[in-house]
């Protein structure tokens, strides 16, 4: 077994196993959970902007569902490459792109912009938070909204006991560690990844915000917050949140 000389980006090569690191996770309950606050804010999009989409698993749940024009972005070519080619199995109708969420425009503007699974906690400064915030307002048409989750401090520090883990299939082996820094809100997973007989290293860093936070960047915005939500329910999220999903409004005028 060689090991590679230094780390790899991330999701450089865990993309290809990133679907086994995340089976975990009930995408269809998911985009069920979107579909609900749609209905709940009064919202009927047509026109959907997916910021940090990964492999586009909720892509691939929530566009039929609308049926909705569907564009799906994420900052690693990689984890679009294997969206890309699961579309295509899927017969989907999402159209995939690499795009920085803090630095990115569409072409025409759209009437709901998406980000959720702790995209917001790879931002690890509040300018990149507000940075973010101006770039979906231009991407958003007048009256749309932009829904988002956030990991919390207390998310980090309640599920210690499951930081670690490790999987395997396909010829793909993972070995992650996480340790969480609660002076810096830093939390920082190692993962130990195997493939072709090759092993690789991918370090990456999340920043827990406390819900304070980031109601700070929005007050800094000219967004209208609409709802903020305690896990996946309808429930006003608090200091005592694990996630928290926010809807924000652009307003019409």
């Amino acid at each position: 077994m060689t090991s590679s000389l230094s780390p790899v980006p991330p999701y450089d090569v865990l993309a290809v196993g990133y679907d086994l690191v995340m089976a975990h996770v009930d995408y269809a309950s998911w985009a069920e959970h979107v579909e609900e606050l749609f209905a709940r804010h009064d919202a009927s999009p047509r026109t959907i902007l997916e910021l940090g989409c990964g492999t586009g698993s909720l892509a691939l749940e929530l566009q039929p569902r609308g049926p909705y024009a569907y564009l799906a972005t994420d900052g690693a070519g990689r984890m679009v490459q294997v969206a890309r080619r699961k579309a295509a199995l899927d017969k989907g109708s999402v159209t995939f792109a690499q795009a920085d969420f803090t630095d990115f425009s569409v072409q025409e503007p759209v009437d709901a912009v998406l980000l959720l699974y702790d995209g917001l906690n790879y931002l690890l400064g509040t300018k990149q938070i507000r940075v973010m915030l101006r770039c979906v307002w231009h991407a958003l048409t007048p009256g749309g909204i932009f829904i988002f989750d956030q990991s919390t401090p207390v998310n980090s520090e309640k599920n210690r006991d499951y930081f670690d883990d490790s999987g395997e299939q396909d010829g793909f082996r993972y070995e992650r560690h996480s340790q969480y820094d609660a002076e810096q809100s830093l939390h920082t997973t190692t993962f130990r990844l195997f493939v072709q007989n090759k092993e690789y290293v991918e370090e990456h860093v999340q920043r827990a915000y406390t819900m304070t936070e980031v109601l700070a960047c929005i007050d800094n915005s000219s967004f209208v917050v609409e709802g903020a939500y305690h896990g996946f329910s309808f429930d006003p999220a608090s200091d005592a949140s694990e996630r928290i999903h926010w809807v924000l409004r652009k307003p019409a005028d």
